[in-house]
C-alpha cells in the first residue's frame, strides 16, 4: 500500500520544526515523571509536617521551566521570530539543572552519607534516583536544542505561521 501525499510538500524548516517538536514532547513527557513523583513526596512531607517544601515547589517550578525552554527550542525550530519571553526561558534553565543536583546531592546522597533507619535510607535512596531521573531528562532536553540547532543551520525559516 502506498502512502498518501500532501497536496503541497512540508517546506524543509518545517519538517525540521515538526520533528523536533514530537522530541520534545517525548521528552518531556518522560521528564515529568519523576518530577510528579518527587511533588508527590513533597505534598506528602508537608502534610506530615516534616518539610518538603523545596520537594513541592522545586518541582512544579523545574516542569515550568523544562516546558517553557522546550518550547522555545521548537518556536526558533519552525523558524519563527524571537519573542520577549525567550530569554528568560533561557534564563530558566537553571532551574531544573539546581533542583536536580539538590535533590540527587542534598536530600538524597547526603541523607544516604548520614545514615540512619530503613525507611530514612530508603527514601534517599530513592530521592538519589530521581534527582538523576530529573538530571537525565534535562540533559535530553539540552541535547535537543543542540540537535534542533544543527538540522535548521541555514534552512531558510517555514512559511507564514510555521505550520
Amino acid at each position: 500500500m502506498t502512502e498518501p501525499t500532501p497536496s503541497r510538500p512540508n517546506a524543509p524548516a518545517e519538517a525540521v520544526g515538526r520533528a523536533i517538536q514530537r522530541l520534545a514532547a517525548a521528552r518531556l513527557g518522560r521528564g515529568f515523571v519523576p518530577l510528579a513523583l518527587l511533588f508527590l513526596m513533597g505534598v506528602a512531607q508537608l502534610v506530615r509536617e516534616t518539610g518538603g517544601l523545596v520537594l513541592a515547589l522545586g518541582a512544579p517550578l523545574s516542569a515550568g521551566a523544562m516546558l517553557v525552554y522546550a518550547l522555545r527550542v521548537v518556536e526558533q525550530a519552525f523558524g519563527r521570530p524571537s519573542r520577549p519571553w525567550m530569554p528568560l526561558a533561557g534564563a530558566a534553565a537553571v532551574v531544573p539543572l539546581g533542583f536536580g543536583l539538590w535533590v540527587m546531592g542534598w536530600a538524597g546522597l547526603r541523607a544516604l552519607a548520614l545514615g540512619g533507619g530503613p525507611i530514612t535510607l530508603a527514601t534517599a535512596a530513592v530521592l538519589t534516583v530521581l534527582g538523576l531521573w530529573v538530571l537525565r531528562a534535562w540533559l535530553k532536553i539540552l541535547e535537543l536544542h543542540s540537535l534542533a540547532e544543527t538540522m535548521t543551520l541555514g534552512l531558510p525559516p517555514a512559511g507564514k505561521g510555521g505550520r
